[in-house]
Formats: structure tokens, sequence, C-alpha cells
């Protein structure tokens, strides 16, 4: 699909952009285009020093464009502090029971990929049950495409869940802090609200796929779907309106989810 951007599509996709029908509508995309895999990867050195280069340039454009209108930019910046307490947002959001489940859930998960405990013995069974003819070659595929898609999903998201629901909570946190009634639905911590939501709806198939490979894990994948199906409950809770969010490009087309 090609044509004119979309505005605002990145801020409420998941950021796979291997996966997404509208990078050629995405001015996120265009920009990341030209960078590395490192430089787009948030665990390796080079997405930081890409990113704290990218806040440099930035500011200092945003310094000559306050100059030109005469703006003070350090008056405005300590009006801003004294109606917002960053750091009290920050405390407030990382306090929230949905963080800290979110978080939890993102440290078991995180563990539980570095090992895939079972993961390798259920790969030799399938390739001794293929040598033998128990299984076909079709159903053999099959199951190495779910293992293979089911861990691409539960990796994706580990983290993605916990970002984007902080991301909510806090806009949610900064809104109620100036007082205003005007609750639209198309505020943006709906709209991280709801990408949390799905994410969340994801992982959860993910699991169960991997779940019906590996049983003999039922009670640490029981326990990581009760998780995220709470975190999933207590977000529609915090967000009533977070579902009826409609985000540009990706609901618009028949009312679908597209990502």
């Amino acid at each position: 699909m090609t044509g004119i951007n979309i505005p605002g599509i990145h801020n409420y996709c998941d950021r796979w952009c291997e996966k997404c029908p509208f990078t050629s509508r995405c001015a996120a995309f265009e920009g990341d285009a030209s960078t590395s895999a490192e430089e787009r990867d948030f665990r390796n050195e080079a997405f930081w020093k890409r990113l704290s280069e990218n806040f440099s340039k930035a500011k200092v454009v945003i310094e000559d464009m306050a100059a030109k209108h005469g703006i003070d930019v350090n008056a405005l910046a300590h009006e801003a502090d004294q109606k917002l307490n960053e750091e009290l947002v920050d405390k407030k959001a990382d306090d929230h029971p949905v963080s800290k489940l979110t978080w939890e859930y993102s440290t078991i998960a995180t563990d539980w990929l570095k090992t895939q405990p079972g993961m390798l013995d259920k790969l030799e069974k399938l390739k001794v049950e293929l040598t033998m003819g128990v299984e076909s070659h079709e159903e053999a595929k099959i199951q190495a495409h779910t293992i293979k898609d089911s861990l691409a999903v539960i990796h994706w998201y580990a983290t993605f869940i916990h970002v984007k629901f902080k991301r909510a909570i806090r806009g949610k946190i900064e809104f109620q802090q100036w007082d205003d009634d005007d609750d639209d639905v198309q505020r943006d911590y709906n709209g991280s609200a709801k990408i949390a939501i799905i994410a969340i709806e994801r992982s959860i198939q993910a699991w169960v796929e991997i779940f019906n490979l590996l049983p003999e894990q039922e009670d640490l994948f029981l326990k990581i779907l009760g998780m995220l199906d709470k975190c999933k409950r207590l977000i529609i809770e915090e967000f009533p309106d977070a579902l009826k969010f409609v985000r540009p490009g990706f609901d618009e087309i028949s009312g679908m989810n597209v990502l």
C-alpha cells in the first residue's frame, strides 16, 4: 500500500515494521529506513547513540526557532516544571498495579525466552518423528512455523506491553493534573492503552500455542496466561474508552484492527 503518509500512525502501532502493511505511509518508518538494524534495536549501544544524536539535533532546531520568534525556552521550561512534577508523575506511574504486573510479566517472559526449557527436546523429538515417518513433512513444517512465530511474538511484546502501559498511565496522570473535563476518546493515552491491550491479546495467543506444544510446563504457562489476562482486565478498567480509540490507518479499514 502506497500513498500520502498517515499522520500519527506510528504512535499507536507495535513498532514491528517488518510485519506492517503501512510502512510506505509512515513517516517514522521513512526516518528509520536509513538506519541499520543495530540502530533500531533498543538493546544495542548504537540505538542509544543515535537517539542521543537525534535529541541533540532537535534541541538545536527548537532553540533556533524559539530565538527567531522571541520565545524564551528556559522560561517555558521553568513554567512547565511548575505545572507538572515529572518525578511525581513517574512515581505514580511506576506504583500503579498494572505497571508492576506488566514489569513482572516482562521479567518472567524474558527469563523463559533465555533458556526456553523443553523447547530443544521438543524440536529433537519432532526431528526424530520426522525421520521415522511418524510425522509428515507438512505437519512438521506447520509445527516448526508455529514455534518460530510464537517465540517471535512473545519476544517482541515481552517489554513492549510494560512500556506502552507506562506511556498510557503517564498520559492520563498528566491530563488529570490539568483538570480538563474533556474526556475525548481520541486522547493519546487511550491509543497507547489500546495497543498495549492488542499486544497482550497476541501474546496470550502465542503462549497458548507454546503451551499446546509443551504441556508439561502447565504450571508456569497458566501463571503467565493468568497474569496477561489480569493485565488486560485492569487496563480496560483503567481506560474504559481505550478499545473505542480509532488508530490512524489501522482501525480505519472496515473497523478492523490491522495491527
